[in-house]
C-alpha cells in the first residue's frame, strides 16, 4: 500500500509523463497550476499557468466551471462544471486536446468537484439526485467512465470530497437541497442537516459522521475540505442564516473524533467573511491552513498544531488556493486576475501576475511536473 503522503489530497497531484514538461520552458520546470477562468459572462476557459503566473495553455468551455481534477500518473486534466454541473471535460496534455466529456447519470448533476483514485483507475464524483434530493457518490472506471458503484453520500448536497487514505473518502455534505431549475434556491432551509462523513470506498459504509453540536447551527453548510499528512481535515463553512449571527466558519476534524473543533477567528475578521468561505488549503508541510473568502476579499491563516490565528492577506475577490513547493507558502488567485504568492508566517508576498482580462474561478490545483 502506498504511504499516506502518496494519496492525500493536498490540492496537488504527481504527474510523471513528459507531456507536462513539454509545456514549460527548460529553465522553469517543476510546477503547473490549473484553474477555470472567464473573460466575461459568455466566454469561459480552463487554463494552466506556471510558477511565475504565465499562462501556458487554455481551452474554451461551454459554461463556467468550478474545480480541476488531475490524473495521478498520466498528463490528463479535467474540469468540472459549476453547480449544477452537467459536464466534466478531460484534456490530454500530450496532444493538448479534449479527449472526453462525462455527463452525469440521468436526473443527477455534478457539484463542481471530482477526484481520481491514487492508482488512476477510478474517478469519483459527488452528485445530486435532484428528484429525491439524495446526495450520491459515483465511482467510475477510467478511462471508460463506466459506473462501477453508486453510494448514498450519507446526506444532502455533497460538495467537495478528499481522500483520508486509499480506502476512505471524506465528504462534505453541505445539507442544502436544490434543484437545477432554480439552483440557488435552498428548498430545505429550515431542516438542513450538514455533516462530515468518512465513507468506506469498499462498500459505501459510513465509518464516522458528525454535524454541528449546536442545533442552532443547522444552516451552517459544510462545503470545502482539505487534509494534511497527519489525517487532519480542514472544514470551511457557508452560513445560510442571518449575516449578523456570530457563527463559526472554520473547523478541524479527524476520523477518530466525534465532533468538529472550531478555529477562532478575531471578530473583526470573522465579520469580513460575510458568512462565506471559498476554499480550504493546507500548505506543503501541512502545518499552516489557509481559508479564502471572495466576499470578504481576504485569505485567513492558522498554525494548525497550536490552532493559532496567524493573520490575513487582503485581495479583492480572492478564492483559489494551492500550496507552493515551499513550507508555509501559498498561491492565490482572484476574480480580478491577480496571481499572488504569499507566506503568512513571515508575511512575504509577491504579485506574480495580474491578468486584468481574466476572472479566475473558485478553485486552484497545483500539478507537480
Amino acid at each position: 500500500m502506498p504511504s499516506r503522503r502518496a494519496f492525500l489530497a493536498l490540492g496537488s497531484a504527481i504527474v510523471t509523463t513528459p507531456a507536462w514538461a513539454s509545456l514549460l520552458p527548460v529553465d522553469n520546470r517543476g510546477y503547473v497550476y490549473a484553474s477555470a477562468y472567464s473573460l466575461n459572462d459568455k466566454e469561459h476557459f480552463f487554463g494552466l499557468f506556471d510558477a511565475q503566473g504565465s499562462l501556458l495553455w487554455k481551452a474554451q468551455l461551454p459554461e463556467r466551471a468550478h474545480a480541476p481534477v488531475v490524473h495521478p500518473s498520466n498528463a490528463i486534466v479535467g474540469i468540472v462544471a459549476r453547480r449544477p454541473g452537467f459536464y466534466l471535460d478531460f484534456f490530454d496534455m500530450a496532444s493538448q486536446q479534449k479527449i472526453s466529456r462525462l455527463e452525469p447519470t440521468k436526473e443527477h448533476h455534478f457539484y463542481g468537484h471530482a477526484l481520481f483514485t491514487s492508482d488512476g483507475k477510478k474517478l469519483i464524483t459527488q452528485e445530486n439526485h435532484y428528484p429525491s434530493g439524495q446526495g450520491k457518490t459515483f465511482i467510475r472506471e477510467w478511462p471508460s467512465l463506466k459506473v462501477l458503484e453508486s453510494y448514498n453520500s450519507n446526506g444532502i448536497g455533497p460538495h467537495e470530497a478528499v481522500f483520508f487514505n486509499d480506502e476512505v473518502l471524506v465528504i462534505a455534505n453541505g445539507g442544502q437541497r436544490t434543484h437545477p431549475d432554480n439552483d440557488r434556491m435552498v428548498m430545505n432551509l429550515e431542516t438542513m442537516q450538514p455533516n462530515v462523513t468518512y465513507m468506506s470506498l469498499k462498500d459505501g459504509g459510513v465509518i464516522n459522521s458528525f454535524t454541528h453540536d449546536d442545533p442552532n447551527h443547522h444552516q451552517l453548510s459544510i462545503r470545502h475540505l482539505d487534509v494534511n499528512p497527519d489525517g487532519l481535515v480542514a472544514l470551511a463553512f457557508q452560513y445560510q442564516g442571518d449575516i449578523w449571527e456570530p457563527v463559526p466558519l472554520v473547523a478541524l476534524s479527524h476520523i477518530n473524533n466525534n465532533k468538529m473543533e472550531y478555529l477562532t477567528i478575531p471578530e473583526p475578521i470573522r465579520i469580513r467573511f460575510k458568512q462565506y468561505c471559498g476554499s480550504a488549503c493546507f500548505d506543503a508541510s501541512g502545518k499552516v491552513l489557509a481559508i479564502s473568502t471572495p466576499r470578504g476579499g481576504l485569505v485567513a491563516y492558522w498554525e494548525v498544531e497550536s490552532k493559532t490565528f496567524l493573520g490575513i492577506k487582503n485581495c479583492r475577490d480572492v478564492c483559489g488556493l494551492a500550496p507552493s513547493d515551499k513550507a508555509h507558502e501559498f498561491i492565490l488567485t482572484s476574480g480580478t486576475g491577480h496571481i499572488i504568492r504569499h507566506n503568512p508566517v513571515n508575511d512575504d508576498a509577491d504579485l506574480l501576475q495580474k491578468h486584468e482580462e481574466k476572472h479566475w474561478d473558485n478553485h486552484l490545483v497545483r500539478i507537480i511536473t
